[in-house]
């Protein structure tokens, strides 16, 4: 991976891109981490990422449980917090490795978000999803269609970026705030 990320500088938007993976691959992260880890750094840190969003959303249903107690509601909330810092080290490790191989083309137009950002929104849908279809039938649970439709739509939009930085349309942002474990209050 060292030698790709020397290299892409020099190379050209359809070739420093290539790398990316399509949205099938990224959604098949989130839930077969074991096939993936040791393929590519975006679909391991896509596959931790879905485990964060996982334990994430778990806590906040312990937090909006009305029969939790007032101790069990505070770790849940510490989870929350932990979970998100999590989230946000994945995140930045993504757009770190974008930023590596698929440098800004100032002749491209400027996507408004970073690829971790977008792969995180993309887990956040899929746990969702996955959560309303244990509940019951996919059909039957109030929610989950929706819940497909935008990861579906999601997916769409994914694909879309990967096709216009491959193409030289699309820069990703260079600039991102940064949301990891030394955030200034």
């Amino acid at each position: 991976m060292s030698h790709q990320m020397s290299t892409a500088s020099s190379q050209a938007p359809e070739e420093t891109s290539a790398a990316l993976p399509r949205s099938s691959a990224v959604v098949k992260a989130f839930s077969h981490a074991a096939e993936v880890t040791a393929r590519h750094p975006v679909l391991a840190a896509a596959a931790k990422l879905a485990l964060e969003h996982w334990m994430r959303a778990e806590a906040h249903r312990l937090v909006h449980n009305l029969h939790a107690d007032d101790r069990m509601i505070a770790s849940a909330a510490r989870t929350i917090a932990a979970r998100d810092a999590g989230c946000a080290v994945l995140m930045e490790q993504i757009d770190a490795w974008a930023a590596t191989l698929v440098g800004p083309l100032r002749t491209s137009m400027l996507h408004s978000e970073s690829l971790g950002q977008l792969i995180s929104r993309l887990c956040i849908a899929w746990t969702r999803w996955r959560l309303l279809s244990i509940e019951g039938h996919p059909a039957a649970v109030p929610g989950a269609e929706s819940a497909l439709d935008q990861l579906t739509e999601l997916c769409t939009a994914y694909d879309d970026l990967i096709a216009d930085l491959r193409g030289g349309r699309r820069h990703l942002p260079v600039h991102q705030t940064s949301t990891g474990l030394y955030v200034a209050a």
